[in-house]
């Protein structure tokens, strides 16, 4: 059987309801940029945009690469702009090339004090959220920008308050990320920190035996070593509705794992909703005799295993591949 020892005591993943496993567990500063887009100049602390490459160019956009890579976590970074109207300052994420998808959480984007935004090739800028009327900014009035990104969710808070909060609709590629600048004039950047913390799996299974020693022996230690974040729902440690609770750890997970054996509607459930979201999904099939996976996902690949000693050696391997691919690796 999978279950090389059945009594082996659950995986130390219990989190509550703030708790965040650390890749870096104090902010860096970002010492290193790059120019991608306009005219910049880089000194100490500070990053200062003085304009799009030709003066009167018709997209005056601006892009600074950071040296780091980046996934989840927190990006801080001080802002000043210089006037207020057509004027769009903010952070970077997301990032692979000037001809591939990336988000920017800014302020003054789309007319709004405060904006998500993604670039999508071909189509052009597209308003993901936005708050506040672009009177209430101030120029030359320095605002502390944070955005807060967990798979799928990102948070922009400015001067220490949540502004905005939402679900981009496909799971975030690029791992770079900067500066973000809109603007025929200078837009000031003072002491970009980076906050990293580690990718997350969501495991989706029916709660009982052979699974739990399926995720006990194979999924958690696996993912572990590739320092994935591994959580299944009945290890979070808080109030609430399970449903919510579910919602938002598929949201901010990079990928979800799930074990599709037995015909059970919560584990259905929850795969569609990652599925909804273009989650990559990792399904784990147990070989049985005279089953086969249902009609609506057979399209899928999946990875089918046998509950053998024999059976998790594959499953182990063929799981670590399917991970990798997903960091990229």
């Amino acid at each position: 059987m999978i279950a090389l020892n059945p009594t082996t005591a659950e995986p130390d993943s219990v989190l509550g309801d703030d708790e965040v496993e650390m890749a870096d567990v104090s902010p860096q500063l970002v010492k290193k940029w790059a120019a991608i887009a306009g005219r910049w100049r880089f000194s100490g602390k500070r990053a200062e945009y003085d304009g799009p490459d030709k003066p009167g160019m018709p997209s005056p956009l601006g892009l600074a690469r950071a040296s780091l890579p980046f996934r989840d976590g927190v990006i801080r970074t001080g802002i000043k702009v210089s006037r207020t109207e057509k004027t769009a300052g903010g952070i970077l994420f997301g990032f692979q090339s000037v001809t591939s998808s990336y988000y920017s959480a800014a302020l003054g984007a789309f007319d709004k004090a405060y904006a998500l935004v993604e670039y999508r090739p071909g189509i052009g800028w597209l308003e993901r959220a936005s708050a506040g009327l672009l009177s209430n900014l101030s120029r030359d009035t320095e605002y502390q920008v944070q955005v807060s990104v967990t798979g799928q969710s990102v948070r922009l808070t400015v001067d220490e308050v949540d502004v905005l909060s939402t679900v981009v609709p496909s799971p975030i590629e690029g791992t770079g990320f900067g500066l973000y600048a809109w603007e025929e004039s200078s837009i000031t950047f003072t002491e970009t920190t980076v906050c990293r913390s580690l990718p997350k799996v969501f495991v989706i299974m029916p709660f009982k035996e052979p699974f739990d020693a399926l995720y006990r022996e194979v999924i958690f230690p696996v993912a572990k070593n590739l320092r994935f974040e591994v959580i299944r729902v009945d290890e979070i440690l808080r109030p609430g509705i399970i449903v919510e609770d579910i919602q938002r750890q598929i949201e901010s997970s990079h990928a979800v794992v799930a074990e599709i054996s037995t015909p059970n509607p919560s584990v259905f459930y929850e795969l569609g909703y990652a599925h909804a979201l273009r989650k990559p999904a990792v399904l784990l099939v147990r070989r049985q005799e005279g089953e086969a996976m249902p009609f609506d996902i057979r399209g899928y690949r999946a990875i089918f295993y046998d509950d053998s000693i024999g059976g998790k050696n594959g499953v182990e391997r063929n799981l670590e591949q399917h991970l990798k691919a997903i960091l990229g690796e």
